[in-house]
């Protein structure tokens, strides 16, 4: 977009009173600036507001993610955004549909040819040549060295450094630790990187690089992006499907032994359809994604199909969904058997009452959530840098070396193969955990309930209905004789 062309503010500000315009509570830290705790930030046409500062979209250059933060860089702002991942989702991708995309080009295709690494937003402190750096800053690592921007501001720094350090990041979120350089005039703390990031920098700045630019090499007009098509998808064989959730179920169906008295209405094909329901809001949040990944037509598409971030978020719900149902249909099986045995309303309020299966149910579901968070978060880490290569290869010149694509493609297909495997495991272990709590609580209770009385009605009961059986006789006769 030609300067020209930018949104003004008076623009930007006439959208943003739009009527749907969305709004979001988030933590805001623009660069500079004190952190804003639960700040509105709403999103309306081509601006950004947050409180009584407003951001053109069309000035944002770069968008990183980081787990539970995303950092905007700007012509004139830099500004993190802090909160839930879904929102925070909604936010990235909504700027990244406006951002300057010619911007991000005249970035990337001058480094493309030292063979960009990875790209990170970083909170950077120190010093380069005696220049003391602060702040969140853009970070390119290339095969070559470093490139640190911020609005206005560019630092560079070659490989290899004296020394290189990942910096204790016990208990913070992953995506939020940190590397130290040293080197000749260089010492730098850079903050918000994720385990595979810190890895793969480590490793090319301590080595001297292998080839080096040729300063006389001419960059190619177009992006390769513009002129080449992206990497297809080629996603790997799941093991998961249709099929293996059907086995699972009836396996878990095979394990219930429903007694005599509970034979109506408890059938084969009542659990049949309650395990199958069960079984689909559990995959559900897996298998939607997969198949999305499945039908797309490039990589890049592929990898946002799957969303690591949503996923996980998705998973916990689905797994207390699957509970809250399991508990709901018991409801309805006991009061419909209240209801024939009508008994006293104390006795139907203890059958009613599950807090200790509730909360033995609880525990589990958080030990498997527990179980499928290093997989979720595997997963969201080579996600991420394989979108940070993709995209540097799109907006790099055409003919720039694909091995670093190729790779990081091959580890995400990787973790998404054995969380595939992770989530069906534990998928299957919640069909046992249910079936059993069917055989050791919930039937029993269903039993004792059908084997209750039918509780008598009270004589004052008797006297009403015969009255309202009389009244109904001499109504009937009147009508007759008139």
């Amino acid at each position: 977009m030609e300067p020209g062309e930018r949104t003004t503010l008076q623009e930007a500000r006439r959208a943003s009173e739009a009527p749907d315009a969305r709004s979001y509570v988030l933590d805001v830290l623009i660069d500079g600036s004190p952190v804003r705790r639960d700040a509105r930030v709403q999103l309306a046409g081509p601006v950004l507001r947050m409180e009584d500062r407003e951001l053109a979209l069309d000035s944002i250059f770069w968008v990183s993610r980081r787990a539970g933060l995303v950092l905007l860089f700007g012509r004139d702002e830099t500004v993190a955004l802090l909160g839930k991942g879904s929102d925070l989702e909604d936010v990235a991708r909504a700027v990244e549909r406006r951002a300057d995309r010619g911007a991000q080009r005249l970035l990337l295709q001058p480094l493309a040819r030292e063979v960009v690494v990875c790209t990170a937003g970083t909170a950077v402190s120190g010093t380069v040549e005696k220049t003391r750096l602060g702040g969140l800053h853009l970070a390119v690592f290339t095969q070559r060295g470093l490139h640190l921007i911020a609005r206005d501001r560019r630092h560079s720094i070659a490989w290899p450094v004296r020394s290189v350090e990942e910096l204790d990041s016990a208990g913070s979120a992953v995506g939020w630790g940190g590397l130290a350089l040293e080197g000749d005039e260089v010492s730098l703390k850079l903050r918000y990187l994720f385990p595979e990031e810190i890895q793969a920098v480590a490793r090319v700045a301590r080595s001297t690089p292998k080839r080096t630019l040729d300063a006389d090499a001419s960059i190619e007009m177009f992006a390769r992006g513009e002129v080449a098509p992206p990497p297809p998808a080629r996603l790997p064989v799941f093991e998961i499907s249709v099929e293996t959730m059907r086995d699972a179920c009836s396996e878990g169906m095979a394990k219930i032994q429903v007694e005599p008295e509970l034979k109506v209405g408890f059938g084969p094909e009542f659990f049949e359809r309650h395990f199958q329901e069960l079984g689909e809001i559990a995959l559900g949040p897996l298998m939607l994604r997969r198949s999305a990944a499945l039908a797309a037509d490039n990589l890049a598409r592929a990898v946002e199909a799957m969303e690591a971030e949503r996923l996980r978020e998705d998973t916990h719900a689905a797994l207390k969904t699957a509970a809250d149902r399991l508990f709901k249909v018991y409801g309805y099986e006991l009061n419909r058997l209240l209801a024939e045995k009508r008994p006293e309303e104390e006795l139907a309020r203890r059958f009613r009452t599950l807090d200790t299966e509730r909360r033995e149910l609880g525990r589990r579901l958080r030990e498997f959530t527990e179980r499928l968070e290093p997989s979720l978060t595997r997963v969201l880490a080579r996600e991420h840098l394989l979108l940070q290569r993709l995209h540097a290869l799109e907006h790099g010149p055409p003919g720039v070396e694909e091995g670093q694509v190729e790779q990081a493609a091959a580890e995400w297909k990787s973790e998404i193969v054995k969380l595939d495997r992770a989530y069906g495991a534990t998928w299957r272990e919640l069909i046992e955990e249910i079936a059993d709590l069917w055989s050791s609580a919930l039937l029993p209770r269903l039993v004792r309930v059908a084997l209750l009385p039918k509780r008598r009605m009270t004589e004052t009961t008797v006297l009403v209905l015969m009255a309202i059986a009389a009244f109904a006789v001499v109504a009937t006769v009147v009508l007759v004789l008139t």
